[in-house]
């Protein structure tokens, strides 16, 4: 299993369905109030667990190269029709 790394936040408030966590050195996270648990309210302290997801990092990859390479077609036929 790959390492986990896990780290306290509290919830300060939400906002206009956002949600304000402070980490204990004083960073705020700006997230989205639908992320958290159903019954947090300000003031909670919620544990935050941060770990690598291979299978979507290569699947992002692989989206990220397919609209590179669409991107590339798209400008070799900009050109060649420019050159024609």
């Amino acid at each position: 299993m790959a390492e986990e790394k896990k780290m306290l936040v509290s919830l300060d408030r939400i906002e206009e369905g956002i949600a304000v966590l402070v980490t204990p050195d004083g960073h705020m996270w700006l997230l989205p109030a639908g992320y958290l648990p159903e019954d947090s309210g300000e003031g909670d302290v919620l544990d935050v667990i941060l770990r690598r997801n291979p299978e979507e990092t290569d699947k992002l990859a692989g989206r990220v190269h397919d609209l590179q390479q669409r991107l590339l077609d798209r400008t070799r036929e900009r050109d060649e029709n420019r050159d024609q």
